[in-house]
């Protein structure tokens, strides 16, 4: 049987991490309030709801994260309807878009309207 101490002191600890994700990065207390708007999410709808069939087209949640971007941005911090901070809101949609595109594969909601142009020198429809 090996001595835990005498092994310990000889032996360096050994882990591969590399190229793993260092969640030490995150600072998990600024993520806080966006869990407290899951949670109110959960209780005025259902808990993960915003994954049920499919989850949620993506303009939807776009316009909900910019309606809270855009409230914030003109001087109203805190959301009527909730009693929490905008900002923890938009961090809520953004969680749904994270997950929507790196789960694609069970959420097909992607409605954006993308435009490719032709050229560089080609109009924009609309512009003038």
């Amino acid at each position: 049987m090996v001595n835990i101490e005498q092994k310990s002191s000889r032996y360096p600890a050994i882990r591969f991490d590399e190229g793993k994700v260092n969640w030490s990065l995150v600072p998990f207390s600024a993520l806080e309030g966006m869990v407290r708007v899951l949670e109110f999410g959960a209780v005025k709808y259902e808990a993960n709801n915003w994954m049920s069939g499919g989850g949620f087209k993506y303009t939807r949640v776009l316009n909900s994260l910019l309606r809270h971007i855009f409230s914030y941005a003109s001087g109203e911090d805190v959301d009527k309807e909730s009693g929490l901070s905008h900002i923890w809101h938009a961090q809520c949609n953004l969680l749904f878009l994270a997950m929507y595109i790196t789960n694609k594969d069970h959420f097909n909601g992607d409605d954006r309207y993308i435009h490719v142009y032709t050229a560089l020198t080609e109009t924009p429809t609309g512009a003038k």
